[in-house]
């Protein structure tokens, strides 16, 4: 058998590491020419003195970013690498003494700079201009100097280490798994897609029996989680725990209350399709354990592909949408900056980290050759394209909020997945790729909504005081609201919401997969009325960045993100595919 070639990514072009010392050191001086500035801010300064205060403060952001992802990316692909570590710890402890002398300057900006100098500081850095005045909105959320270092302090050293513990607990796990020892949550997890149903239970068996095992750990952690970010949202004044996330992606809580409304009211669609996948399956009922099961035995054209043939494929696709995403995404592999296949050391899923505008997102994969990993590929690479289209920002605004941030990426899928369809003659074959779509759609759309829905109630769960086995009822419970009678959940389903780890990494996080999802359909279905012209107007929402007011930059393209009716009319997509094949 051929042995799978692993891409490893080039990280010297973040910082080489014999280099860290030398660039630690640049900001430690770095930081003592923040404590001259402060004392150079005044509300009558010059737009000059002014612009080169901002421009240093990105320049300092940048080197951090620096600092802070060589040793983050070294230790996502060898979680037992020392040296990563060291680094890490020396980089988060320089991050907190910088943001100890930052919170003075943010502070000023804030709410000692009256609105009329703002206006005028403000028109010298155009470019930050937007941020800046988000950033004085936010003033009602900001605390005093000594509580916002306080805070800081804990979130490097207490949350940050609880995080990485948990991290190294998950990555350190082993599967035997019919014979096989698998070293892997990616390996473990490729059998729920197996043809197999034998191997599709044995595999959630193992893998949630393992989470049930050390459950009370993973309990311990989301519990610490949880308690101290709803503590500080009720510090800084928000209306609610979800808000803080809502606000910080600039997304209006209206516009979110109306994404989990639809997506609560269409979960019928979903479970319209499970009956009919049951049907297909020669099954009465589905099981929870066969929600991924192919339909048939795969067709040669639905059979995995190597790695470097999906690639070519995905970056073609990409080329005839738009050249600039063929250009962009082909520079991401050019440049070395993909790791590709798993290990028993490396971190599990699939990330895309973007360091500085200068410099080629980072991607990581776990591809274990399943032709869903395609669809990460795309995925991912999305991301990447995203990235480099806003690389002429400066890098504090250079990222979308997280909503917009997956635009790109499910868009990608999307181009992806209606090209193989377009070129599958076979109507059995079609059936088979759009029921494997609509597996996908499902996880990213009505799973993800109903993670937030499961967080929103686990946080007021929290605050009256629950275990971890009614925590793990009450998921039990957001799974039978979505799934109806229309699957049988098994008991150890119970379990699953102690491995989705952007509940405790990144709290609320998981709408911006179904935000994002529902808007790329929007933006496709555009795409498909409009044809080509319609190109450049979403390469203007990815070129935007995090520069402007994401809500101004939908409308400009005819979408208001806290209409109703505009998160069904994307929801139309789904059902037509429902309608269409079954």
């Amino acid at each position: 058998m051929k042995k799978k070639k692993r891409l490893f990514w080039k990280l010297d072009d973040v910082l080489p590491v014999e280099k860290f010392e030398e660039m630690y050191a640049e900001v430690e001086n770095d930081l003592e020419k923040v404590k001259r500035y402060l004392g150079e801010l005044r509300p009558g300064m010059s737009k000059k003195k002014f612009r080169e205060v901002m421009m240093f403060l990105e320049d300092l952001g940048e080197k951090l970013s620096r600092l802070e992802y060589l040793p983050a990316l070294m230790e996502a692909t060898n979680y037992k690498d020392r040296k990563a570590k060291l680094l890490k710890a020396k980089a988060r402890d320089l991050g907190v003494r910088a943001t100890e002398e930052l919170i003075k300057i943010d502070l000023w900006i804030k709410k000692t700079l009256d609105d009329k100098n703002a206006k005028r500081l403000f028109g010298a850095v155009s470019e930050l201009k937007d941020k800046l005045w988000y950033a004085r909105k936010s003033a009602k959320f900001t605390l005093e100097e000594k509580e916002e270092k306080i805070i800081s302090n804990k979130d490097a050293n207490g949350n940050r280490a609880l995080l990485d513990l948990r991290t190294l607990i998950e990555t350190e796990f082993e599967y035997d798994f019919l014979g096989k020892h698998l070293k892997s949550q990616a390996e473990i997890l490729n059998y729920v897609h197996s043809g197999k149903a034998e191997e599709r239970k044995e595999a959630y068996e193992v893998f949630l029996g393992t989470q049930k095992k050390n459950l009370e750990k993973f309990f311990l952690v989301f519990q610490a989680v949880v308690k101290d970010w709803d503590y500080e949202t009720r510090l800084r004044g928000y209306k609610s725990p979800i808000s803080a996330r809502n606000w910080g992606n600039r997304i209006p809580d209206e516009a979110v209350e109306s994404l989990l409304e639809v997506c609560r009211e269409k979960r019928g669609i979903f479970q319209k399709y499970f009956r009919l996948k049951a049907k297909e399956l020669g099954v009465k009922k589905l099981n929870r354990y066969d929600l991924y099961a192919p339909i048939s035995q795969r067709p040669e054209s639905l059979k995995a592909k190597s790695f470097e043939k999906a690639r070519e494929e995905i970056l073609e696709i990409f080329e005839e949408f738009s050249p600039k995403w063929g250009e962009y995404g082909r520079k991401i592999f050019d440049d070395e900056h993909v790791d590709s296949h798993p290990s028993g050391v490396k971190e599990p899923g699939a990330f895309c980290a973007t360091v500085s505008p200068k410099i080629s997102p980072y991607i990581m994969l776990n591809h274990t050759g399943s032709r869903r990993d395609m669809m990460t590929i795309a995925h991912e690479l999305g991301h990447g394209i995203h990235s480099l289209y806003a690389n002429k920002h400066w890098p504090s605004v250079q990222q979308a909020p997280l909503p917009l941030a997956e635009t790109a990426s499910t868009l990608g899928e999307m181009l992806v997945f209606e090209k193989m369809v377009e070129k599958e003659k076979d109507e059995k074959t079609r059936k088979s790729l759009l029921m494997e779509r609509m597996d996908e759609t499902y996880a990213t759309i009505l799973r993800q909504n109903y993670f937030i829905e499961f967080e929103i109630r686990a946080h007021e769960a929290v605050k009256k005081g629950i275990d971890s086995e009614g925590l793990s009822d009450l998921y039990m419970e957001t799974l039978k609201e979505q799934f109806g009678n229309s699957v049988t959940i098994p008991k150890i389903f119970r379990y699953e919401w102690s491995y989705i780890p952007h509940m405790v990494n990144t709290p609320f996080y998981c709408y911006a997969y179904n935000f994002g999802e529902l808007l790329s359909y929007a933006l496709y279905e555009k795409y498909k009325e409009e044809g080509k012209g319609f190109v450049p107007k979403i390469e203007k929402i990815l070129e935007a960045g995090g520069a402007e007011d994401p809500d101004k930059i939908l409308k400009e393209v005819g979408i208001d993100m806290s209409s109703k009716d505009f998160w069904r009319k994307s929801w139309e997509v789904v059902e037509r595919w429902v309608r269409k094949f079954f």
